[in-house]
């Protein structure tokens, strides 16, 4: 694991001009697991201040799943416990999460809401990550603005390439969306025009930032489509907009889960620096 997380650069952004600064989350994990193991007092106390420090938190995944991400969802999967328990830890106890996953079309696989109660929402979650099939998608960019419009906005299926209705609302302290893809945003027709559908994925982040809602988003160079021009700069601006994180993993999608991670573990808002 330590080897893993030290391969994993995030990169936290500035506020605009469009600066960024690169720090190595694994060299920083490692130095405070060197520093803190001989203290277990310390330790504790480490765990003891993360308990709450987000307060209430919304919390959706929109998840890429097609063929080409396979990678970072087998990641994902094995690390979904940890991932949910820290979301838990997070925020009190007191969370709402969803899941979304998109290819040309949008599906709503886990509303936004705590039911029947948070730990049962959790562990419904958790059987939606472990059960995710990475397949099609072959060529051609995909519907994550569209997955984004439905989340940001609560849209139902009714006269959308959808399934299944986005009821929940954002109402926690902290909201946040964590995007993972490897490609281009393209709406539902398959296809990416320059100066629209760049121009729909600001407006959809701009809603979202409106809302107080942070998109932080995940690139996965894949071999595949992921490294097709502009993709990383769009990913980019949606973390810059709406004042969350963006993180680059490995192109086997080795990472995600670290990267997922880092976003819960700072609240999906990157820090002042």
């Amino acid at each position: 694991m330590t080897a893993q997380l030290a391969r994993l650069t995030v990169y936290i952004l500035r506020a605009r001009p469009r600066v960024w600064c690169r720090v190595t989350a694994g060299m920083a994990i490692c130095v405070l697991i060197a520093f803190f193991t001989p203290f277990s007092l310390q330790a504790q106390d480490a765990v003891n201040d993360r308990r709450g420090k987000c307060k209430s938190t919304d919390l959706v995944f929109v998840i890429d799943d097609t063929f080409s991400l396979k990678g970072a969802i087998y990641d994902m999967k094995l690390e979904s416990q940890r991932l949910l328990d820290l979301l838990d830890e997070v925020s009190g106890g007191d969370f709402q999460i969803g899941l979304v996953t998109f290819k040309d079309f949008v599906e709503v696989d886990a509303d936004l809401n705590a039911a029947p109660t948070p730990g049962e929402k959790k562990e419904v979650v958790r059987r939606i990550i472990h059960d995710l099939a990475a397949s099609a998608g072959a060529a051609g960019p995909e519907a994550s603005d569209e997955a984004l419009r439905t989340v940001i906005f609560g849209l139902p299926a009714q006269g959308r390439e959808q399934t299944g209705d986005f009821q929940g609302k954002f109402t926690a302290r902290t909201k946040i969306i964590v995007l993972i893809t490897d490609n281009l945003p393209g709406g539902f027709d398959d296809t990416f025009k320059d100066g629209e559908d760049d121009r729909a994925a600001a407006e959809v982040a701009d809603a979202a930032f409106k809302r107080d809602i942070l998109i932080s988003s995940i690139y996965v160079p894949t071999s595949f489509y992921g490294l097709i021009p502009r993709v990383e700069d769009i990913m980019r601006d949606y973390a810059l907009i709406t004042g969350g994180l963006f993180a680059k993993v490995q192109n086997s999608g080795h990472g995600t889960a670290d990267a997922i991670a880092t976003i819960i573990d700072t609240c999906g808002r990157r820090p002042m620096v």
